[in-house]
């Protein structure tokens, strides 16, 4: 979190603030403005014939002045602002908050009551808000950790191993790697099975060895249990993408949150404003327009005090992360541990759930007080477009030319290449990485095959290392390793 805003920021900061605080989020133009040209087409502004030629005359000659381009280059020009202004929105961005999210109205809510005086209404709506925030990192918390306690404790009870890449080259076996099952035998198409229903054949199995010991040999020969192992292998790695696409927006969120709390002033400004138009009466603007007084109320983010950055890195901005970084831990090493393709389709959209339960605490149990003010609160724009307001047209096309055509358009090519997309590759392999690190060992033949497997010493329930992956006290001896 950055403490100290250097000047250029705060200046930038500055800059934009009024014209962001202005800002209706659906439509992008100032609201104020917006009530000002419907009112200067109803009001008599006291502007005679003469001011109106006048300045007639004075905007003719403005427009010669300018229109010093080719009729052919206006395209061009038009370009060039709208690439260079956007490419500043989208690399610059702004300061802001999640709209839809109880970690949204945690942070804003607070400093709109701060900057009101904390009255009674506000005061209690933080409270309620920070109490249904605790209630869904609690819920949040304890369903990865119950996914935790299913693949640490119940798989390994169930005489489950780490699916890892088993069966993974079934088309080309026996002449593959990963050809060889957890038994040990040579996987065939009609030989696999998932786990549930190669575990039952299992049972049969040694349920017959039990039951009939004189005929154990003749049963190994005639009864088959087959082998476990996955359906598809790319199937599960498209399903994996998937899934990291889907959770990618949450860490954006998370990202943006962390960049709002470093870029605002640490300074203790208003996030609330009665805005009312100068240039005419209030009640004339409200009846020509058909406004009322709420929409005169505006919401924005602004400078946060010191104290108040230091509360939302510790109550929001870490545990939110850290839910997103066991989710993605836990979701990724569920989707390798499913071998069927109907199963591991669904479930790479089914984990996603509980990442968007912030987004239902907060539909279900905030008021239309505090929906209201989170839909309209305004971003705070971090670039400056100063230099493209106030370049001429002839600058505009020289830039344009530049940087554009030519040779220098080879210059833009990285752009083909999203840079989500990259992130969300690197976040799949990453986590890829350490599942097969964690669970998986690799064969001199390039086979990857589960480490071996130990039972739990128990049920001992823990949140924090089941949440992330992390195994308790396991029994010496193994229950299962790979047959030679």
């Amino acid at each position: 979190m950055k403490l100290g805003f250097n000047l250029s920021r705060a200046s930038r900061a500055s800059q934009s603030r009024e014209h962001s605080r202005d800002y209706d989020n659906r439509s992008q133009e100032p609201f104020i403005e917006r009530v000002r040209k419907g009112a200067a087409k109803e009001l008599d502004l006291d502007c005679n014939d003469e001011q109106a030629r006048g300045s007639g005359q004075d905007s003719s000659a403005e427009h010669d002045a300018s229109a010093a381009v080719a009729p052919e280059d206006n395209p061009k020009v038009a370009a060039s602002k709208a690439i260079s202004i956007l490419t500043k929105m989208e690399t610059e961005g702004f300061c802001g908050i999640e709209s839809e999210s109880i970690y949204g109205a945690a942070v804003a809510m607070p400093q709109i009551a701060r900057s009101a005086g904390w009255p009674g209404t506000l005061l209690a709506l933080v409270i309620r808000i920070y109490i249904f925030t605790i209630l869904n990192f609690l819920l949040q918390g304890f369903l990865l950790s119950m996914v935790g306690e299913e693949q640490l404790k119940w798989y390994p009870f169930a005489g489950q191993m780490h699916l890892c890449d088993f069966g993974a080259s079934i088309k080309d076996c026996p002449h593959a790697p990963n050809c060889k099952g957890p038994l040990g035998t040579t996987y065939t198409a009609p030989r696999l099975y998932g786990y549930n229903i190669w575990s039952t054949r299992i049972f049969v199995r040694d349920s017959l060895k039990a039951v009939f010991p004189d005929k154990e040999d003749e049963l190994a020969e005639t009864v088959d249990p087959g082998e476990y192992g996955m359906e598809n292998y790319y199937c599960r790695f498209a399903c994996l993408f998937l899934f990291t696409l889907s959770v990618v927006d949450d860490l954006s969120g998370t990202y943006k949150l962390a960049k709002t709390l470093w870029y605002v002033p640490t300074d203790n400004e208003s996030w609330i404003d009665y805005q009312t138009p100068s240039w005419a009466e209030k009640a004339d603007i409200k009846e020509i327009n058909g406004i009322d007084e709420l929409e005169l109320v505006q919401f924005f983010v602004a400078g946060i005090p010191l104290h108040w950055k230091l509360i939302n890195v510790c109550f929001v901005l870490i545990p939110k992360f850290c839910l997103w970084l066991a989710l993605v831990r836990s979701g990724v090493h569920y989707l390798m541990e499913t071998a069927g393709i109907v199963d591991v389709i669904v479930n790479a959209m089914a984990l996603t759930f509980v990442l968007e339960m912030d987004e239902m605490v907060f539909q279900r149990f905030s008021t239309t007080l505090t929906k209201h003010i989170m839909s309209r609160i305004a971003d705070l724009p971090i670039f400056n477009t100063e230099d493209e307001e106030q370049e001429t047209e002839e600058q505009a096309l020289r830039r344009f030319n530049d940087s554009e055509v030519g040779t220098a358009r080879w210059t833009k090519l990285h752009l083909i290449v999203p840079q989500r997309f990259l992130w969300v590759l690197f976040i799949q392999l990453l986590f890829l990485w350490e599942y097969y690190h964690t669970n998986c060992e690799q064969l001199p033949d390039g086979s990857r095959i589960s480490k071996k497997m130990h039972l739990p010493l128990g049920l001992d329930y823990s949140p924090l290392k089941l949440m992330f992956g992390i195994d308790g006290a396991m029994e010496h001896q193994p229950f299962w390793t790979m047959p030679d």
